[in-house]
């Protein structure tokens, strides 16, 4: 009877609580056991914190039994059966087996983390739980309930057979008053789920100053090793804040301040400096919340009293432990925190005459601040305004680590860069056409064999330029987008929802006949691939995130590839798309701060810009052609491979010993049979010559190490077996790459040291010191096909070791060869990270990861794209990130790095 008495004191104090009766297939008895215990898609709040099941599909929690024992049980959603259970109950967890059959599972929930489990199986227990709460069960074992007078959630209400027996006093409708009403912890939930990021965070918080008039914006970050002392200090020279506006606008969610300001003004703009309001959604306060949970604000208008105000987040949380004088669990409203407002009439930061504006500090850090993340914020507060245009001098943000200062050097500026791009055009539309169409090229001085070319178009019968338009682009002048049967119509954009268009882009040539030409190659290419792609902004203020790496918004990189040789890709185009905020309402921005809704005018304005940009690739064409044809690359010869038949006879010949070379050639026979099998499938396929291609590249690699050791090197012939044996791995793996199959939970230190082992003969031979970085870091696991990625890391240190050698013996830039590796860990990824001391990429990376591209002198150029492909199969990336973003030694600094990253 003690299990029955938690268990309904359990169900009387907590919120959520779940039961059900164990089914056959749930305890095992039907003989086709599922996994875990079904729960009710109508019950799935009481397992995910969300209005979707769809947004997290699983997560680990704590079951308490009565009996002490504590479960990490698994709560799934499985999309395929569109159904919820919970699994992973532990070994010996004699709850569920056959004799459970009809028991009565009761789950209780204490946080979002912490849960108290209990199974009741004596009928007389069984009834007196459900007498308590006023439930009974059918014939079909299922809960019925008998009253509507219980106050928690019941389960298994998806089923049709369920009764509502209300009972009433009176035959007439009761008409019952009630209201919405918000929880404390709602507050910091939104701010985690309407705030993607740490970027967006600072994004948000520097719109605000950017809507108060500030001129300068200083942030501030300091002592991010220390968990109690580290800081964000954000502040303003603004027009500040008076009590009034704290207490009814700053600490009002959703407010509409501003909104009511502009229509009051007519036009959306501020008092003093005609800025557009940038920040309309009442949500940007929220940001604060992502960054700590500590929260300082000090602002002060002039002739105002300066105003204080302290928040800490944690308030706002539930705790378990909140229990009043009977036992239950205390619920907290929003309007149950107070807030303590104070007006100080005389300033304590605010001292000088006339000052104002408002400080922010915020401490408790939320984050692990990394090296990479730092600089991620640096280039979000640069793109925060346009590059092209000087019209935003009077607002600048000035960022600052005091304890890392060299962690924002080397951070590349458009003014290095932008006379780099080879091609420029401007635009302006408005209604159905391209009314203003500038095209430059401007080829570097060296390349002499190419002259500048300008072509124009206006249609401004009293523009100077008038009399010259180009033909070309007067053809395409009229807006035209693919409508629902692939064909060309016209059509316009509103000139009252969206207004004048302007688009001003670089672009710029990432071959190697061009970046030859450029003394700051990976200066070049380090700017691009942070900033490069098509940005968006309202009176030169940034609409987010369009043009961010991970966001191709007008699809150019699907273009690109239908017509690599024609359309360009996101990569090499920095391209800023202004708008007129006072025109431009019919765009509404998503209250994430994502980009714009979706609507019609959202659509007129996407295919707008698309069709200018598919007029400066036409014009673009020609002039890379003759570009290429003057001064680009010839082909290179592909190499002969070396056959499986090959090793099998010189190991014969040089092993001695007759049960070892027998069981080497076994294994050969088997990875001769397994290639075949490949070989066969492939070539039934459309793609069989690249998927060809990649098999004979790796399985080359291994045998051509397997055949070096044993021509040459007698002292490792006791290593032989054991590479025969990684090669057999490594053809199974591909095997499973194409089946689609086979992942396991691996050591990624394994995976370095078993990739390591596979190339020791080549390491020794070429006399390459790996540095071992990641021998010092916690062992860290993931779900992977290991043999495929272990065939990543040998192409990897492969390509190494070939242009090592190009450092060493014809560059003359190094006198040792050196090939580091480390493991990092983030919040939420992990990557391997491999870097070597030479000569670094000498084509573009975008480049180097297509098929048959390469630098070397002979080569398939297969490496790179193979593991670029391999990654995406692993869910995972293949990067080429900035060298300051790691703790990597200088000595690399001019070589190549490469990350393989894996999402956790």
């Amino acid at each position: 009877m003690d299990i029955l008495k938690k268990a309904i004191d359990a169900v009387k104090k907590n919120e959520l609580n779940f039961f059900k009766f164990l089914r056959a297939n749930e305890v095992g008895a039907t003989g086709s056991h599922q996994s875990g215990i079904l729960i009710s898609k109508a019950s799935h709040q009481i397992m995910f914190d969300g209005p979707s099941p769809k947004i997290k599909t699983e997560r680990t929690v704590n079951i308490t039994w009565p009996n002490g024992r504590i479960s990490d049980c698994h709560f799934k959603y499985y999309d395929s059966k569109n159904e919820f259970r919970i699994t992973n109950f532990g070994k010996n967890f004699d709850y569920l087996s056959p004799k459970s059959l009809g028991g009565l599972f009761i789950l209780s929930m204490l946080d979002y983390e912490n849960y108290e489990g209990y199974f009741l199986f004596e009928e007389n227990e069984i009834e007196e739980f459900l007498k308590e709460f006023n439930l009974s069960k059918n014939e079909d074992n299922r809960l019925i309930i008998k009253t509507n007078q219980t106050t928690f959630n019941l389960s298994e209400i998806d089923t049709p057979k369920i009764n509502l027996n209300k009972k009433t006093e009176s035959l007439d409708d009761i008409e019952i008053p009630a209201n919405f009403k918000s929880r404390a912890r709602l507050l910091p939930q939104l701010g985690d789920m309407l705030i993607k990021s740490e970027d967006v965070a600072f994004l948000e918080l520097l719109k605000n100053s950017y809507d108060a008039d500030a001129t300068k914006v200083t942030v501030l970050m300091d002592q991010l090793d220390s968990k109690d002392n580290s800081i964000i200090i954000i502040e303003d020279n603004g027009h500040g804040m008076d009590s009034e506006t704290i207490t009814d606008v700053w600490l009002e969610l959703g407010s509409d301040y501003k909104v009511n300001k502009a229509k009051e003004l007519k036009l959306k703009v501020t008092d003093e400096k005609q800025r557009m309001p940038i920040g309309e959604k009442g949500i940007g306060r929220l940001g604060v919340h992502k960054l700590g949970n500590e929260i300082e604000l000090i602002s002060k208008k002039i002739d105002q009293n300066e105003v204080y105000v302290k928040i800490n987040w944690e308030d706002f949380d539930e705790n378990i432990n909140d229990i009043d004088e009977k036992g239950n669990r205390i619920k907290r409203y929003i309007e149950d925190i107070n807030i303590i407002v104070i007006e100080r009439a005389i300033p304590k930061h605010f001292t000088k005459k006339d000052a104002h504006g408002t400080f922010i500090a915020i401490s408790n850090l939320k984050s692990n601040w990394t090296r990479t993340k730092i600089r991620d914020v640096q280039r979000t507060i640069t793109s925060l305004s346009s590059p092209f245009d000087n019209n935003n001098e009077e607002f600048k943000v000035d960022f600052k680590v005091m304890d890392k200062p060299a962690w924002l050097d080397n951070i590349v500026t458009w003014e290095n860069i932008k006379d780099l791009a080879l091609y420029h055009f401007e635009a302006e539309i408005e209604g159905h056409e391209i009314t203003k169409f500038n095209y430059n090229f401007t080829p570097f001085a060296v390349f002499e064999k190419v002259d500048k070319r300008n072509r124009k178009y206006t249609n401004n019968e009293n523009d100077n330029d008038f009399s010259e338009n180009d033909e070309l682009i007067l053809s395409h002048h009229t807006l035209k987008r693919r409508n629902e049967k692939n064909e060309k119509e016209s059509f316009s954009v509103s000139k009252k929802h969206i207004g004048k268009i302007r688009i001003q882009g670089y672009v710029f040539d990432l071959e190697s006949y061009v970046l030859n030409e450029v003394l700051d190659k990976k200066g070049l290419k380090e700017y691009l691939k942070s900033n490069s792609g098509v940005k968006v902004f309202r009176d030169d203020m940034r609409v987010y995130n369009y043009g961010e790496p991970d966001n191709d918004w007008l699809e150019l990189n699907l273009s690109r590839v239908n017509s690599p040789g024609e359309k360009i890709s996101n990569n090499i185009i920095v391209c800023g798309v202004f708008l007129d905020r006072e025109n431009s309402t019919g765009l509404e921005e998503k209250t994430n701060r994502e980009g714009f809704i979706e609507n019609q005018h959202f659509f007129d304005f996407k295919n707008a810009v698309t069709h200018t940009i598919e007029l400066f690739e036409i014009l673009r064409k020609s002039d890379k052609k003759l570009l290429r044809d003057k001064y680009g690359p010839t082909k290179k010869s592909e190499p002969v491979l070396s056959s499986i038949a090959k090793l099998q006879t010189l190991v014969t010949k040089k092993v001695k010993d007759t049960e070892i070379a027998k069981e080497i050639n076994n294994h050969l026979f088997e990875i001769e049979s397994n290639y075949k099998l490949m070989q066969d499938r492939l070539l039934k396929t459309s793609s069989a010559g690249l998927g060809l291609g990649i098999v004979l590249h790796e399985i080359e690699k291994v045998i051509q190490e397997l055949y070096e050791v044993v021509r040459n090197d007698s002292s490792m012939l006791k290593n032989v077996n054991s590479l025969v044996t990684r090669l057999s791995k490594l053809v199974n793996g591909y095997s499973e790459m194409f089946r689609k199959t086979g992942s396991k939970i691996v050591s990624l230190t394994d995976v370095i040291e078993d990739s390591l082992f596979s190339v020791e003969f080549r390491l020794k031979k070429h006399e390459t010191k790996i540095i071992k970085a990641y021998e010092r870091k916690n062992q860290i696991k993931l779900n992977l096909a290991k043999g495929l990625i272990e065939g990543i890391i040998i192409n990897l240190i492969d390509n190494s070791l070939y242009w090592l050698d190009v450092a060493l013996e014809e560059h003359k830039t190094i006198k040792d060869k050196l090939i580091f590796i480390d493991i990092i860990e983030n919040e939420n990824t992990v990557e391997i990270i491999i870097a070597d001391n030479g000569t670094g990429f000498l084509i573009p990376t975008d480049i180097a990861i297509e098929p048959m591209e390469t630098g070397k002198k002979a080569g398939l150029g297969l490496g790179l794209n193979i593991a670029h492909e391999i990654m995406l199969t692993q869910k995972g990336n293949l990067t080429f990130p900035d060298f300051d973003d790691y703790e990597i030694p200088n000595e690399f600094r001019k070589g190549a790095l490469v990350s393989l990253v894996f999402k956790k």
